[in-house]
C-alpha cells in the first residue's frame, strides 16, 4: 500500500487525528451521502444555506479543530481533496440559491403555488396553516425549498405535509430546465468528491493503525484526553 501521511506521528497524536477527527468526519460525510443520493440539498431559503451538507470543520468538536490542523497540515493530499470538497460544497449553495431566485421571478410558479394553497385552504378550512412559520405572502418559498431539494413526502410533524401530499405533482413540475440541471449536477460533484475524501480518510486511518498497533476506533480504556463523542 502507497504512503499516505507526510509524516508518521506518535501513537497519540495518531490516536487523535483517527478519533477525533478521521471518525467524526467519516461519520458526517455518510449522513451526507443519504441526503444527496436523493438530491436532497438540505437547502433552506431563509439563510440560502445547505442545512445538512456542512463545512467539514463543523464534524470536529470545538477543542479537537487544532487535530483538524494538524491533521491536514500533515497530509497535503488530504488537505487538497478537503479543499476540493468544500468548494464544491459551496457551488452546489450557489446552484441553489440561483435555483431560488429563479423561482422567486417566475410569475407562473408563484401563481400556481397561490393557486394551490387557495384549493387546500378551501378543502381543508378546518386545516392549521401549512406554512409555519413563514407568513402567506412568501407561501411559495415554503414550495420552492421542497421543489429545489426534490422532496417526494413530507413527514406529518411538518405543518405543510398533506399540502405538499395533495399538490405535489402539480409543483414538482417546475424542477425542470437547465437551472435544476446545473443543480443536480453540482450535487452529483460533491457526492463524488465526499466520497474519494471518506476513501482517503479511511486510508490513512487504516496506514496508521497498521503501523502504530492502534485501534480504529476509540474504546472506554483510552485516554480522557481524546474527546469522546
Amino acid at each position: 500500500m502507497s504512503k499516505v501521511t507526510t509524516n508518521v506521528p506518535g501513537k497519540e497524536r495518531a490516536k487523535a487525528w483517527v478519533y477525533a477527527v478521521i471518525n467524526p468526519l467519516r461519520e458526517g460525510l455518510q449522513i451526507e451521502a443519504a441526503f444527496l443520493a436523493r438530491k436532497n440539498w438540505t437547502f433552506r431559503p431563509y439563510n440560502k444555506e445547505l442545512e445538512f451538507i456542512r463545512p467539514l470543520q463543523s464534524y470536529v468538536e470545538f477543542q479537537s479543530r487544532p487535530n483538524w490542523e494538524d491533521l491536514i497540515a500533515s497530509n497535503p493530499a488530504i488537505k487538497q481533496q478537503a479543499d476540493a470538497r468544500e468548494q464544491k460544497r459551496e457551488q452546489l449553495r450557489k446552484k441553489c440559491e440561483a435555483a431560488l431566485g429563479h423561482l422567486d421571478s417566475l410569475a407562473a410558479f408563484r401563481n400556481k403555488a397561490d393557486q394551490c394553497l387557495r384549493r387546500y385552504k378551501a378543502e381543508k378550512p378546518e386545516a392549521n396553516w401549512p406554512g409555519e412559520p413563514t407568513r402567506e405572502e412568501q407561501f411559495h418559498r415554503v414550495v420552492a425549498e421542497r421543489v429545489i431539494n426534490n422532496i417526494q413526502e413530507v413527514l406529518p410533524h411538518y405543518s405543510d405535509s398533506e399540502f405538499w401530499a395533495m399538490f405535489r405533482e402539480d409543483l414538482m413540475q417546475f424542477r425542470q430546465g437547465e437551472i435544476f440541471e446545473l443543480v443536480d449536477e453540482a450535487g452529483l460533484e460533491l457526492e463524488k468528491s465526499n466520497n474519494d475524501l471518506s476513501v482517503a480518510m479511511a486510508k490513512v486511518r487504516e496506514e496508521l493503525a497498521a503501523k502504530l498497533d492502534i485501534p480504529w476506533a476509540s474504546y472506554y480504556e483510552e485516554s480522557p484526553a481524546v474527546p469522546r463523542r
